[in-house]
């Protein structure tokens, strides 16, 4: 399935709104479209995962680097993420550096 990426800036955030599976020939894009923004500059990264249904290791290779680029005191959100993603990022221990909430009202 083909991937679309939304981009939003907001005052101290940017939101990436996902559409489709962030697999091996989709996650370049992903990691293009971040590695576009002032990660060392940001206070917070939220992307929107809410219409995501698989996300692949290249997936979360791309949401380590944007979380390894941004300042320490900053946050990644992951938004809306399945079960199925939760439980992977979990098992991975990728948890520990993101903050998962089911809706943007968490936040």
């Amino acid at each position: 399935m083909a991937l679309t990426i939304e981009v939003t800036q907001g005052d101290i955030h940017v939101t990436l709104t996902l559409s489709g599976d962030v697999d091996t020939k989709t996650a370049p894009e992903l990691l293009s479209k971040l590695t576009a923004l002032e990660l060392n500059a940001l206070e917070q990264l939220r992307l929107d995962l809410q219409q995501v249904d698989f996300v692949s290791s290249a997936g979360l290779r791309a949401i380590v680097f944007a979380k390894q680029k941004m300042p320490h005191t900053s946050s990644l959100y992951l938004i809306g993420a399945s079960e199925q993603i939760v439980e992977t990022i979990t098992k991975t221990g990728l948890a520990q550096a993101v903050v998962i909430v089911e809706s943007v009202e968490e936040i």
